[in-house]
This record gives structure tokens, C-alpha cells and sequence, in this order.
């Protein structure tokens, strides 16, 4: 009896698995840190750890709910490690998983990857690695990824993108992408040496960096990774993305092996053809496709938008410059390209479409000009391309992007050859119904015009039978006499313009223009004459209104219809302003137009 009494006083070992899940929870709520890690580390729970972790792997991770401070999660992340270490690695990696599922603060990601990294490892062989365990962590913490969420709505220009780095969001989202990083760097590193291979005919290079890629297209497609100088920057978040770029580069030793991945897939053509008017595809309209590469994309390894982002940070940040090779066509890479860029700029956010444009214009510059050959309008989304860049320009609400797709539109038309400039001024005349972006194009034909004028031999791209077609083509009021042509002015004073240089630089008709000027003469021009005499006629019947009821009570009021809404009637004097305005542009459209018809009849 005394030796039984003896042995009932002494502290019994903790027995199973619950026993041991209680102990430590409750020294994790005392504080009791280093006990709590003791007693999972005990000799007497060797056992207990190896084949049963499922429960204690959920009663550790919660006290990462709490606020414990930076002890308490390196006491969890340290217990956690020894499970990892020890315990059934098939068993670690399934409750693992179930964990990650929950929403964690890049604070409890990181605890986790450690030790997720470790069981992982503990499977990894140089010969026949089971492929599917690692996939299912990668989907897995991808899936935790593309759910953060980022900045939208912002319309910020230049410096004021910085103002993203103290951003709530972006820092929890950059936090996440290091801790990914370093998670996929040891694993990185066992590929590379050849420790670790996966089995089922997979080259685990180019497996292992399909699982990369994706973090480009979320988060990194809609956070700003952007430094004028290239590199030259303390921010994380471009810091960590360079990484992640070298380390893809690595694995294909060629950055340029992805762009056998590259595909476009759009059931509608934007440019019109040179036979053929397509009617004005409207922003809501272009937006309809938006993704529709990624659903469809190359055998579902890797989204173009992963792509297009991989390839902005490669090209136009000029990251992990030692995997890209100097011995591919600069003419070939912008055309396979192009879909990258298209996808880009079909994005309604503005961080997209500032990525797009950064790289089209680096894949720009490269090109000599006058280097692209016509044939190259028939690349996949090199009908889209111009398109975008107009929708750009006229819809978006971002002064910085308008300017900056205006300059890549003048440059992209400067790259063509004579052929390819007649062909894609000829489509965006047919296609494009804005009357700014018509004007700029008819100035570049008049530039290209007077271009061919200068040479001795005459090109037939702007000349004979293919610049009257131009010429018509750009002639054209949309609603003949009833056009608005204070909304037209633009395309018109440009039309006008292009006639009266044509008849008076070409006196000796070189270039055969002068065969169109009697349709001319009857047709657009006569419309716009009897066009401005109905406008002139209406604006000055208003002033004459305004001045007889200047000292009566007026109900009704002159308003000013802006975007599809009514702005508030304006005071009298202002009214006033607007209406002798509107004569002054219809005067002055006049004289171009009398102007015009004086350098015709000259030559008929």
C-alpha cells in the first residue's frame, strides 16, 4: 500500500494526444512559452507526435488569433517546425492545408510557411518526387493570394503612385509576397541543385516556375511595380517582384521560352478593313472580353495576364537581365507580344493599363523606324492594339495615361513601312469614330503625303489610286448636312487642311489627286458649306434672341449637355459667350472651307 500511495504522488507523463493538446494550450495562455515548446519536444511524446498531429497541430495555430506579440508567434512557428519535423508528413501537410484555408494576416502566412516549407522538403527526392502533395500546397497559398485585395478607383499620376506604398492593402499584400518568396526559395534551390525532382514525366523546372508565374497575375497585375531609374529603389515591393523574376528566369535560363505560351483568342476584329466598315466598338464593349484570354488560356498553365506582367517586369523594368538573350528579333518579340500588351489595356483599373502602355513602349523602342513590315498588321491582336490605345486616350480619366497612349499611337504608327502606315491609317479612318483621334490621323497622312511629295520616285502607298481612297475616306461627314460641326471641328479643319496642301503642294498632280476633285467638290464639300450655313444660321438666331430678351425675365435657359447630362442653366452673359464663340469657330471654319475650294478649282 505505501508503494502504491508513493507512485500515486508522483506527476504522471502526459498519456495521448488530448493530454498533450491541453497542456500546451494552457501554457500558451499563461505564457509560458519555452514550457510549451518542452513539453511538445518531451521524450515521452515521441510517439504521440509521429503518428497522431491532427489535433494539435489546430489547437497551436490558434493562438495566432490572439494578439500575442512576436514571442508567442516564434513559439508557435517553433512548435509547429518540431511537428513538421517529426510527425507524419502526409498527415502535417493535409492539416496544414485545412488551416491555410482560414483567413491569416501576412503575420500568421508567415509563421505557417516555415514549417509547411519543412514537411514539404522532408519529401523531396532526387528521383520521383510525388508531384501532386506539392501542387496542392501551391493552389492552395495561390488561392490565399488572388483573394487580397487591392487598391481600385485610384486616379493617381506620376510621384503620387508612391503614395500606394503606405497603403493598408498594398503592404499586407507585399508582406505576403516575401514571405511567399522565402517559402519557394528553399524549394527553388533543391530544383535547381537537382535534389529534389518530381515524377510523372514533369520537368520540374519549368513545373516549379508555372507555380511562380502565377503570383503574377494576382497580386502583382494590380499593384504598382514601377521605378523610373530601374532598380534604383528601397521599395519592397519592386524589390521582391525582381526576385521573383530572377528566380523564373533561372529556371528557363531563357525569360524568352514563355512566349511560346502566349495566345490571343478574340472574337471580334476593332480595325476595320480596307474593304469593309465595322461600326464603333464602345468601351462597355471592349471591356466584355476583359480575361477572356485568361479563361481560355494555353492548356491552363499559366494565365496571359501572369504572362503580360512577367514580361512588363522583364522588359519594361528591365528585371532579371542576365536570363534575358540579345539574340532574338526585336521585331519578333513585339509582335508575339502584342496580346500581352492588349490584355493589359483591356483592364479598367489604371495600374493594368499603366502597364501595358510602359511595356508597349519599351517593345517600341526598340524598333528601328519604318521597320515593321504591313504584313504585321495581320499578328494576332495587332488589329486591337490601336484600338485600345484610342480607347485609352479618349475614355480614361487619367491625364498621365491619355498623354502617355497618345504618344505610343504616334510612335507605333511611326515603326510601319509605307505599306503598313497606308494600311493602318486606312483602317483607323474606317473604324475609329472619335473626331480628335481622326484628326491626329488625318495629320499623319497629310505628314506621309508630303513625305512622298519629296522623293523623286513616287511611292504607290500614297499616291494614285491608294491615296484617293485615303482621301475619301477622310472626307466624310457622318450625318452629311446635318452633322454637328462644332463636335467634328477636329476632323474637319484636319480634312481641310490635308486638301488645300494636296492642291497646292501637287500643282503638277503627281500623286493623281486631282481626279477626285469634282466628287469632292459636289459632295463633302458642298455638305459642309450647306452644314455651316444651317449652324451659322441657328447660333445667330440665338444671339438675336439673347440680345431682344436682354431686359425681360427669360424662363427658358440655354443649357449644356456634357457626358449625357445637363449641366445647370448658365446666366445670360454666359450664354452669350457661348453662343459668339460657337459663330467664331463656325466662321473660322468657314474661311478654311473657302480656302479649300479656291486650291481645287484652281486645279480643275
Amino acid at each position: 500500500m505505501e508503494v502504491e500511495n508513493s507512485t500515486q504522488d508522483l506527476p504522471a507523463p502526459v498519456a495521448d494526444k488530448m493530454d498533450l493538446g491541453e497542456v500546451v494550450w494552457q501554457e500558451l495562455l499563461a505564457g509560458n512559452y519555452e514550457n510549451a515548446v518542452q513539453a511538445v519536444k518531451a521524450k515521452e511524446n515521441e510517439v504521440s507526435l509521429e503518428n497522431n498531429s491532427l489535433e494539435l497541430v489546430p489547437v497551436v495555430t490558434k493562438l495566432l488569433q490572439e494578439d500575442v506579440g512576436p514571442e508567442g508567434e516564434q513559439c508557435v512557428e517553433d512548435i509547429l517546425l518540431h511537428i513538421a519535423s517529426v510527425a507524419n508528413p502526409k498527415e502535417v501537410v493535409l492539416v496544414f492545408l485545412e488551416v491555410l484555408e482560414m483567413k491569416w494576416s501576412a503575420t500568421q502566412v508567415r509563421v505557417m510557411l516555415s514549417p509547411l516549407q519543412t514537411v514539404l522538403l522532408r519529401q523531396a527526392s532526387s528521383t520521383n518526387t510525388r508531384a501532386v502533395t506539392f501542387s496542392w500546397v501551391f493552389n492552395t497559398l495561390y488561392s490565399h493570394v488572388a483573394t487580397l485585395e487591392t487598391p481600385q478607383g485610384l486616379n493617381l499620376e506620376g510621384k503620387e503612385r508612391h503614395l500606394l506604398d503606405f497603403d493598408p492593402l498594398v503592404r499586407e499584400a507585399s508582406d505576403i509576397l516575401q514571405h511567399l518568396i522565402q517559402f519557394y526559395e528553399g524549394i527553388f534551390t533543391r530544383v535547381i541543385s537537382g535534389e529534389l525532382e518530381w515524377g510523372g514525366g514533369k520537368d520540374s523546372r519549368e513545373y516549379l516556375a508555372m507555380f511562380l508565374l502565377q503570383l503574377f497575375h494576382k497580386p502583382l497585375t494590380y499593384l504598382d511595380v514601377f521605378d523610373e531609374n530601374k532598380g534604383d529603389t528601397c521599395n519592397a515591393l519592386y524589390l521582391s517582384c525582381g526576385h521573383l523574376a530572377s528566380m523564373v528566369g533561372q529556371l528557363f535560363f531563357n525569360v524568352f521560352k514563355l512566349l511560346g505560351s502566349v495566345s490571343w483568342k478574340s472574337s471580334k476584329t476593332l480595325l476595320a478593313s480596307e474593304s469593309k466598315e465595322i461600326e464603333e466598338m464602345k468601351p462597355e464593349t471592349l471591356e466584355d472580353n476583359d480575361g477572356e484570354d485568361d479563361r481560355e488560356g494555353k492548356k491552363d498553365e499559366v494565365s496571359q495576364l501572369s504572362l503580360a506582367c512577367f514580361f512588363y517586369c522583364v522588359v519594361g523594368q528591365e528585371m532579371a537581365a542576365e536570363w534575358v538573350p540579345q539574340v532574338y528579333s526585336h521585331q519578333y518579340v513585339f509582335l508575339t507580344c502584342l496580346p500581352l500588351v492588349s490584355a493589359l489595356l483591356q483592364e479598367k483599373e489604371h495600374i493594368p493599363i499603366h502597364k501595358g502602355l510602359i511595356l508597349s513602349g519599351a517593345l517600341l523602342n526598340k524598333l528601328a523606324r519604318h521597320s515593321l513590315p504591313g504584313d504585321s498588321l495581320e499578328a494576332p491582336a495587332h488589329s486591337s492594339f490601336p484600338q485600345l490605345l484610342v480607347r485609352v486616350m479618349t475614355f480614361c480619366d487619367n491625364k498621365e495615361l491619355r498623354t502617355q497612349a497618345l504618344d505610343i499611337f504616334r510612335t507605333h504608327m511611326g515603326k510601319f513601312d509605307s505599306q503598313g502606315r497606308r494600311k493602318l491609317i486606312q483602317a483607323l479612318l474606317l473604324s475609329v469614330k472619335h473626331a480628335g483621334v481622326l484628326g491626329l490621323v488625318i495629320h499623319e497622312l497629310k505628314e506621309n503625303v508630303a513625305l512622298n511629295l519629296s522623293k523623286e520616285n513616287l511611292d504607290l502607298n500614297f499616291s494614285g489610286r491608294n491615296l484617293v481612297e485615303l482621301v475619301k475616306a477622310a472626307c466624310v461627314l457622318p450625318e452629311a448636312e446635318q452633322t454637328d460641326l462644332l463636335e467634328w471641328s477636329d476632323c474637319i479643319m484636319a480634312a481641310l487642311n490635308l486638301l488645300i496642301f494636296l492642291f497646292i503642294r501637287d500643282k503638277e498632280n503627281r500623286t493623281k489627286v486631282a481626279g477626285v476633285s469634282h466628287s469632292l467638290k459636289e459632295g463633302y464639300l458642298t455638305q459642309l458649306q450647306t452644314g455651316l450655313d444651317l449652324s451659322k444660321g441657328h447660333y445667330e438666331l440665338k444671339l438675336k434672341e439673347l440680345s431682344e430678351t436682354q431686359c425681360k425675365k427669360k424662363e427658358d435657359k440655354l443649357s449644356v449637355c456634357v457626358g449625357g447630362q445637363m449641366l445647370p442653366n448658365l446666366p445670360r452673359d454666359q450664354e452669350r459667350k457661348v453662343v459668339e464663340a460657337a459663330i467664331c469657330s463656325l466662321d473660322m471654319m468657314q474661311c478654311v472651307l473657302v480656302r479649300a475650294v479656291q486650291a481645287i478649282e484652281k486645279n480643275i
